[in-house]
C-alpha cells in the first residue's frame, strides 16, 4: 500500500517524539534509577502526555531497553570504527580509551544511568535482549582482538585475550565511576591520561620484558 504524506508525517513526527522521550527518560532514570523513576516524571519533563508515551513505548520496561539498544549500537559503533583502522596494539587500545571517554563525557546521563544499574561492564547485560547481549559480545571480542594482536607482537602482557578485555573494561567503569562521585570536573584529556597511564601500567610490557628478535 502506497504511503501518503500524511503517513510519512506522522511517522517523521513519530521518531522526534520517541528521541525527545528517551532523552527526557534517560534523564530521569539517571537521577531516580530504573525502580523509582516514574512514567509521569518522564511526562512531565518530556512536555508530553503519558497518552503519548504509551503509545510509543508501552511499558518502563520498554523505554529503559530502547535506551540501552541505542547506546549500545552507538558504542558498538565506535568499536567497530576503531578495528576498521587496523591500528597497531597500543595505538588501537589508546584509541579505544578515547572514543569511551569522549563519548561517556559527552552523554553524562547515560553513564550515571548505566552506573546506577549496578552491574560490571564486563558481564554480559543480566537480564537482557538477544540484541543487548550480541552487542555487548562483539564490543568484547574487538577489545579481546586488540589484545591478542598485541600479545602475539610483544606489546601486552602474556594472558588470556577475553580477560585482559574484561579488564579494560572494568577499569575504563571504574574511572568513570569516580569522574561522576567527584563532580563530573576533569575534562576528557586528564580522563583518557590516567586511563592510558593505567592501562600502560597493567597491560603493556616493558622493553627489558619484550622477547628478543633472533
Amino acid at each position: 500500500m502506497r504511503r501518503t504524506p500524511r503517513d510519512e508525517a506522522r511517522q517523521a513526527r513519530t521518531g522526534v517524539y520517541r528521541q525527545h522521550i528517551l532523552e527526557a527518560a534517560e534523564r530521569v532514570f539517571a537521577e531516580r534509577g530504573f525502580e523509582a523513576a516514574k512514567v509521569q516524571e518522564i511526562s512531565q519533563l518530556a512536555g508530553l502526555s503519558m497518552g503519548t508515551i504509551y503509545a510509543i513505548f508501552p511499558s518502563k520496561h520498554d523505554l529503559h531497553r530502547a535506551i540501552l539498544e541505542v547506546r549500545g549500537q552507538e558504542l558498538l559503533g565506535l568499536a567497530r570504527a576503531v578495528a576498521a583502522r587496523r591500528l597497531p596494539p597500543r595505538e588501537a587500545l589508546r584509541a579505544l580509551i578515547e572514543v569511551y571517554v569522549d563519548y561517556f563525557v559527552a552523554h553524562p546521563a547515560f553513564l550515571r544511568m548505566h552506573l546506577r544499574s549496578g552491574t560490571s561492564w564486563a558481564m554480559s547485560p543480566s537480564p537482557g535482549t538477544d540484541e543487548q547481549i550480541e552487542k555487548w559480545r562483539e564490543i568484547h571480542e574487538l577489545q579481546a582482538e586488540v589484545f591478542r594482536r598485541g600479545i602475539a607482537e610483544g606489546v601486552f602482557v602474556k594472558e588470556d585475550p577475553g580477560y585482559l578485555a574484561r579488564m579494560f573494561t572494568v577499569m575504563d567503569q571504574v574511572l568513570l565511576s569516580d569522574w561522576v562521585a567527584g563532580g563530573m570536573k576533569a575534562g576528557c584529556e586528564e580522563l583518557v591520561r590516567r586511563l592510558g597511564a593505567m592501562v600502560e601500567r597493567a597491560f603493556c610490557r616493558g622493553p627489558e620484558q619484550r622477547p628478543r628478535r633472533s
